[in-house]
């Protein structure tokens, strides 16, 4: 649980930053629709897989080791990888009744500049960049509070513009001919054990580690996205 708070610090450290941009005007936009009649203070994962699963996106939910949230892994049609962490549930281990959730993800930080990490969160409507260079990568997420009440299309909406986020910045860095790699080695400080296979042939797989967490997942998705990725669902 420690470590999910660092993560959600590391992502709400920029959101005066956020409030001062433009693309805030987006996030108005989706706070317009907590306006209906059908919203929750409470979402659990069978919520989310069932919202997922309209962008055609797959999820898992991890097994549950203590931390006190309940951890999905997500990935689009594209094979984009990231996560949903849910956070203040009644039951973590099944993902039950939770109060609110983190969605992030992780992007190899080589060959990026300070400058394009400005610019992505000048520019992105929802989502916060952060660069975690001891693990390198960046990470990418947005925090969302159920309380008081949010509408499912709510969750839908900025979810959407959170893949949209991540599409842009992607096609930017495939633009500028960014050519990025993580050495798949899992003696590397224990840091890539939930992924296996080799160069040729990479699967994501539903295990955490002892390592911070929260982090961990985030380099498992780093690693997968290494390679050509797509974000954005069909159709949207």
């Amino acid at each position: 649980m420690a470590n999910l708070l660092n993560l959600k610090a590391a992502l709400a450290c920029l959101s005066t930053f956020a409030l001062m941009t433009g693309p805030a005007a987006a996030q108005a936009t989706s706070n317009s629709q907590l306006q209906t009649a059908s919203v929750k203070d409470k979402f659990s994962v069978s919520d989310i897989s069932a919202i997922m699963a309209e962008f055609e996106i797959a999820t898992s939910l991890s097994p549950y080791e203590g931390n006190g949230s309940a951890t999905m892994l997500a990935e689009t049609s594209g094979s984009a990888r990231f996560i949903i962490s849910l956070f203040n549930c009644d039951n973590p281990e099944i993902g039950s009744g939770c109060q609110g959730a983190v969605v992030y993800t992780g992007i190899p930080n080589a060959g990026v500049a300070y400058e394009d990490i400005n610019t992505f969160n000048a520019n992105a409507d929802v989502t916060r960049a952060v660069n975690l260079p001891e693990q390198n990568i960046i990470l990418f997420g947005r925090q969302i509070f159920f309380n008081g009440g949010v509408g499912r299309d709510n969750f839908k909406f900025v979810s959407a513009l959170f893949l949209t986020d991540m599409q842009r910045y992607v096609d930017s860095q495939t633009a500028a001919g960014t050519s990025v790699s993580l050495k798949v080695d899992p003696s590397a400080n224990g840091k890539t054990s939930n992924v296996i296979g080799d160069g040729d042939r990479i699967e994501f797989i539903a295990k955490s580690v002892s390592l911070a967490d929260a982090v961990d997942h985030a380099l498992t998705a780093a690693i997968a996205n290494t390679w050509q990725v797509t974000f954005t669902p069909p159709g949207e």
